[in-house]
């Protein structure tokens, strides 16, 4: 049995379904053995998803979970997905990856070496200056009431530094359960009703405050995650970044490298004819004017 599970919300949307199509058949040509579950809201949509599947691999056999009424009520649902799977998942592995289904594999990789990997070097915490999770980071920790955490604000530089999405998210079976108990001690229906309140960003801080993880420290600045936003930059650039921090995903074709395994936000693609108007730079200038805070601010919180 591999000790190693994806999971994957899925929703009834446009190209939704697709993506995930797509996705599901490159974990199949790439020969990927790890158990792979989709989290559907209800069976309706798990009906029309599978018959997708079965349609061109008729033997396989769709892993997946339907989330309660209860788990449906609230408004974050991507995020309340996720944590549902995990709560289900987490006494039957070692590591759970959450992929969303704008993703692919792109190679045969052993996930079971390579989430142990991830975890050691704690490459999923690589951080980068970043103003959006600036913002997103500080409501979600408002949200929790740690907002003020001395040891938090210390580590994030006052929440200067995000790592969203600039590796594969890999969670630690063994900390889940009692990471869902503390939870439930900051707030959980806010949590689970509050749009910022993004999954990683509270297991980060449960990293943090319960079992002092840390986040890893680079100097490149992006809006948010410099991963999820590599078009910004030119190619040399995009592989140097990914080079650099020794990661295992990467959200352009053009800075793939021997280490990297899936490819994600393919709905943010861009043709190579294409380039943003903006640098990386500007478009974090432009960003402040439009929510009239300036530089000064972000670096030094009162």
């Amino acid at each position: 049995m591999n000790s190693v599970a994806f999971a994957c919300p899925l929703y009834d949307m446009k190209n939704h379904f697709e993506y995930a199509f797509n996705l599901y058949k490159s974990k199949i040509e790439n020969e990927i053995e790890n158990d792979f579950y989709f989290i559907f809201s209800n069976i309706e949509q798990k009906n029309k998803f599978e018959k997708m599947i079965k349609l061109e691999f008729p033997n396989e056999e769709l892993k997946y979970f339907i989330t309660t009424d209860e788990i449906n009520k609230y408004k974050s649902k991507a995020v309340t997905k996720k944590f549902y799977a995990l709560e289900q998942l987490m006494y039957k592995y070692k590591y759970i990856i959450l992929i969303d289904c704008e993703s692919l594999f792109i190679k045969k990789c052993n996930f079971d070496s390579l989430a142990e990997e991830i975890w050691n070097k704690k490459t999923m915490l690589n951080s980068n200056i970043s103003p959006d999770g600036y913002f997103i980071m500080r409501k979600c920790f408002r949200v929790m009431g740690i907002y003020n955490n001395e040891k938090l604000r210390k580590d994030t530089e006052n929440y200067k530094y995000n790592f969203w999405f600039n590796e594969i998210q890999v969670y630690k079976c063994e900390y889940l359960p009692d990471f869902f108990k503390w939870i439930e001690l900051h707030n959980k229906n806010k949590v689970y009703n509050t749009w910022s309140c993004f999954e990683y960003y509270v297991y980060y801080a449960y990293l943090l405050l319960e079992k002092n993880i840390h986040i890893r420290k680079y100097n490149y600045e992006s809006m948010g995650g410099i991963n999820e936003y590599l078009y910004q930059f030119p190619v040399e650039k995009q592989k140097e970044i990914i080079n650099n921090m020794g990661v295992h995903w990467a959200s352009t074709r053009e800075a793939i490298n021997d280490k990297t395994v899936i490819l994600f936000h393919l709905d943010r693609q861009y043709s190579k004819e294409y380039s943003p108007p903006v640098n990386a730079r500007s478009k974090t200038k432009l960003f402040f004017k439009r929510i009239k805070c300036n530089i000064k601010d972000f670096l030094n919180i009162d």
